[in-house]
């Protein structure tokens, strides 16, 4: 009994390997997978399926040796043209991991950039822009607070004293006190900076989202890509407009403004399920992207 049995071993684990192959591939093709399975998968298993058929005892009976040598021959051929195959589908998957890699990267980083500027707008209003001509608008508005300090206060003549005194200044008192002075107004601030003058500059600027984030000068120190205020609003490998919708939340009995932004055109091979980039949420109150980095 277990001699019978131990003669079908070969061939039913063949078999089992060859169907779960097939399993696999079929499954990429209807399946909900990321990506679909090399098509060097489909002849490995409908390979092993058919040696497992020809190794039965039964089948092997029928086989002269003239046959079984031309079925090893074919065998082997198959064998090392599925080698090849499967070989090939390894470095393509490879290559399209990292060309999806370099796509993602590109959007994702367009991303970043509308919701750092919708977070500024939040900042400033309370609210997210409804729509991209509103956001770019804002981008070039001096609406963005910058405190601006210059000269410290000491023992002698510390901030009460300086207060009293009245030596805080700010930039807009520079040339009318220079005049007091019979100075320049550049030799005052010269003065200030240094810490040589009882003078105290204590101001707070505006300027905008675009001088202070977006400047070419500013991107490439930060080793990002130069900035396009026109095509903020498009993906910029298919030219397809982002998707932005907002809204609000009541979240603890207090309404909050929400913002949803997505990719409309996800990269991808055909028939296979992509995931969409994205940022926000219409139902909760956050920016986060979907994204791994």
């Amino acid at each position: 009994m277990k001699y019978d049995i131990s003669k079908y071993l070969i061939s039913a684990l063949l078999l089992v390997v060859g169907l779960f192959s097939l399993g696999l591939y079929l499954n990429g093709l209807t399946g909900d997978g990321l990506e679909s399975q090399p098509l060097a998968m489909l002849f490995a298993g409908l390979a092993l399926v058919v040696v497992g058929v020809i190794a039965l005892p039964e089948m092997l009976n029928k086989l002269d040796s003239r046959k079984y040598t031309g079925i090893m021959i074919v065998g082997i051929v198959a064998s090392f043209g599925l080698l090849i195959g499967l070989g090939y589908s390894v470095f393509e998957e490879m290559g399209f991991q990292e060309t999806k890699l370099e796509v993602q990267s590109v959007t994702v980083q367009s991303l970043k950039d509308i919701r750092e500027i919708q977070i500024a707008h939040k900042s400033v209003y309370g609210g997210y822009a409804q729509d991209f001509t509103l956001l770019e608008a804002f981008a070039y508005e001096n609406v963005i607070p910058v405190t601006f300090n210059m000269g410290s206060f000491h023992d002698t003549l510390n901030e009460q004293s300086s207060i009293r005194f009245g030596y805080i200044i700010k930039r807009i008192d520079l040339d009318s006190i220079s005049k007091d002075l019979e100075i320049q107004a550049d030799e005052l601030l010269a003065l200030i900076e240094e810490d040589n003058s009882v003078y105290k500059i204590r101001d707070t600027i505006y300027t905008n989202f675009y001088a202070e984030n977006l400047t070419l000068e500013i991107r490439s120190a930060q080793k990002l890509p130069a900035f396009n205020m026109e095509a903020m609003m498009f993906n910029p490998r298919t030219g397809e407009r982002f998707r932005m919708n907002t809204s609000i939340v009541e979240i603890g009995g207090l309404w909050q403004p929400t913002i949803f932004v997505q990719d409309p055109t996800p990269f991808g091979r055909e028939r296979v399920k992509k995931d969409t980039l994205s940022f926000g949420s219409l139902t909760e109150a956050h920016t986060d992207g979907n994204w791994r980095n």
